[in-house]
């Protein structure tokens, strides 16, 4: 009969926690597809292919496989090791991808708010790709980095994550700066817009409100999940990162489905699925052909 440390018990009630609380956000994000199938099908028949589109599609299907990974490593006790350090550097860069695909709707949502100006949009790909390029670096250092063992109690899970570098917390720090720099440029213009005589215009203000609402969450979980790597231990970093992809996701998900919605409900015509700037351009143009021309002035 196998003895075991009073630790070994505490290790092993932490990753029984764990697996709930993946199973717990797998079943989150089949309930939320469940209950918006029938608007995503809408969309999907209705809408013009484009580059958002396929943005909508990386941020829709791969938390399903990212999702899907960590359900099985969680339900089947008995994987190998190697496998388990294939799972977790697959699924750390599933969560890169997702979180970049949802920012990168985000700074085209800016991009709108702003009267689709060329000054706005390069300082957004200037930053964007600044921060892109040591972010990929901080990926692959932390997909090599990470430790797995058997855990302590065996037919629990597989696997055991007992170590891994920290520098994966400069690439939150670097997606905090990411989100308040776009957060900050949507302030600016969303006090502009509520000043103006214009702010009647009903698309707009569903971007400025998903915009605030999305980076002061994306904020919070990015803090969160400094927090909890930086104070934890590495399991628990996992499960947190999990979840803000989660959440990400399905903010952005939504609120795409809902502009996109506000867009019908208007009877404005797509000419191009991008996160509706044609459809937010043509109302600028006749509701306010003056306010317009400043925005692209700005």
């Amino acid at each position: 009969m196998a003895l075991y440390e009073p630790t070994d018990f505490v290790i092993g009630r932490s990753l029984l926690n764990l697996n709930y609380a993946y199973v717990s956000t797998t079943v989150i994000w089949v309930y939320d597809y469940i209950i918006t199938f029938n608007d995503e099908l809408a969309y999907f028949r209705k809408s013009t292919w484009g580059k958002v589109k396929i943005l909508y599609l990386m941020c829709r299907y791969l938390p399903f496989v990212l999702l899907a990974a960590d359900t099985y490593q969680v339900l089947q006790p008995a994987l190998p090791l190697s496998q388990c350090q294939t799972y977790f550097q697959i699924n750390s860069w599933l969560e890169g991808i997702t979180l970049i695909a949802a920012e990168w709707m985000f700074i085209l949502r800016t991009y709108a708010i702003w009267g689709r100006s060329r000054r706005i949009l390069i300082v957004l790909l200037g930053s964007f790709f600044a921060i892109l390029i040591p972010v990929i670096y901080i990926l692959t250092s932390f997909g090599n980095s990470v430790t797995i063992s058997e855990p302590p109690i065996p037919n629990i899970t597989s696997c055991y994550n007992v170590g891994e570098s920290r520098i994966i917390v400069v690439a939150y720090v670097l997606l905090v700066v990411a989100e308040f720099e776009i957060l900050s440029f949507t302030l600016y213009r969303s006090i502009k817009h509520y000043r103006s005589r214009t702010n009647d215009n009903h698309l707009l203000n569903i971007l400025i409100q998903h915009n605030i609402f999305y980076f002061i969450c994306g904020l919070f979980f990015s803090l969160f999940v400094i927090l909890t790597i930086a104070l934890l231990p590495s399991v628990y970093g996992d499960m947190a990162s999990n979840l803000q992809v989660t959440v990400h996701a399905l903010l952005v998900t939504r609120m795409h489905l809902e502009l996109w919605r506000s867009d019908r409900a208007q009877r404005f015509v797509l000419v191009d699925d991008n996160i509706a700037l044609d459809t937010l351009d043509q109302v600028l143009r006749s509701r306010n052909q003056d306010w317009h021309r400043n925005i692209l002035a700005t």
